[in-house]
């Protein structure tokens, strides 16, 4: 009895472990394999800071979708709505303005997407998928309508500089994906509002009766996302020197399995910030090593569809066994 107790409390012990940190070990399996296999060509700081760079605006919007499928719901329209700010923000950026006007631009055109999907969504009822889906082929073609279908170029030093330069060594690209991580860790963790996320994905039913105003927080949610897809796009139209409404294709789905392989389920109701960005890192050592490793564009996009279902097979084997 006492060796079952035992082997119990060990299990449970280590799914508990796995739970907070399975996400941090894989990643670092993932390093040290590929460590393994190119040396010091992938742990080069220059490798290490490239991942970092590129995986920022991927880590940014996956943020802001975590909200989403924490409280049960998604959101498919990341992609066009970076395209969308990022048009916006190009337009903004040619130095007739200060540089805060495009930054601001950006965050609001994204907020405002946002807004419009969590509005529906919330009183009007409309499913999280087919609202999303929506604004994601209207943000597309509000992207080809501001830039006229073409690519909006010839920024200012100053606002080039946010997607060039670097503090410290780290680019301010990854800068701001660690603060917006700090700053979601605190709204979910030491907030009332991360609280009422939490109870909604977990019952919309019973955190209505407790006395929490659904609809609010839902509308609140979808605003956040959109809000971090703009930053995000700032990010993308400051290191790409453009703004382009093809920017951001299945950016959405990227942001989703970075959630997922974070261990944000599905279900709703579960799901760190600090676990998606580490999510993100993956995704980004995984494209990486695929590119070192020689494996076709095509092939990538096999492998990444692999590890989405795998990712969301283990979802689901997790619940069931909880």
């Amino acid at each position: 009895m006492k060796t079952k107790s035992l082997n119990s409390k060990y299990a449970a012990l280590r799914r508990e472990i796995m739970d907070k940190y399975g996400t941090l070990v894989i990643l670092l399996a993932m390093m040290l394999v590929m460590t393994l296999i190119k040396g010091t060509n992938f742990l080069s700081l220059g490798n290490l800071t490239n991942i970092m760079r590129q995986q920022s605006v991927i880590g940014i919007i996956a943020l802001g979708v975590m909200l989403t499928i924490i409280t049960g719901g998604t959101d498919l329209s990341g992609g066009s709505v970076l395209a969308l700010c990022s048009c916006v923000i190009a337009t903004f950026a040619h130095g007739d303005y200060p540089l805060i006007v495009p930054v601001m631009m950006g965050i609001l055109v994204g907020a405002a997407t946002g807004l419009v999907n969590g509005f529906f969504i919330a009183y009007g009822h409309v499913p999280p998928f087919i609202m999303t889906l929506g604004m994601m082929s209207a943000a597309r073609g509000l992207a080809l309508i501001v830039s006229n279908s073409k690519p909006i170029n010839g920024f200012t030093d100053a606002f080039n500089a946010i997607g060039a330069e670097s503090w410290f060594g780290i680019p301010i690209a990854v800068w701001l994906l660690i603060a917006m991580t700090v700053l979601f860790y605190f709204l979910l963790h030491k907030s009332k509002f991360g609280t009422y996320v939490y109870a909604i994905g977990g019952n919309q039913t019973a955190a209505k009766v407790s006395g929490i105003n659904v609809k609010t927080i839902l509308t609140i949610v979808y605003t956040i996302a959109g809000a971090c897809t703009g930053l995000a796009a700032l990010i993308m139209t400051s290191r790409t020197l453009a703004g382009n409404p093809s920017y951001g294709t299945a950016y959405e789905m990227d942001a989703i399995t970075c959630c997922i392989i974070g261990g944000t389920s599905f279900t709703g109701g579960i799901g760190r910030a600090v676990n998606t960005t580490i999510g993100a890192f993956i995704m980004g050592v995984l494209t990486n090593g695929m590119t070192m490793l020689q494996i076709d564009p095509n092939s990538q996009q096999v492998i990444k569809g692999a590890v989405i279902v795998l990712a969301v097979l283990l979802d689901e084997r997790k619940n069931r066994r909880s």
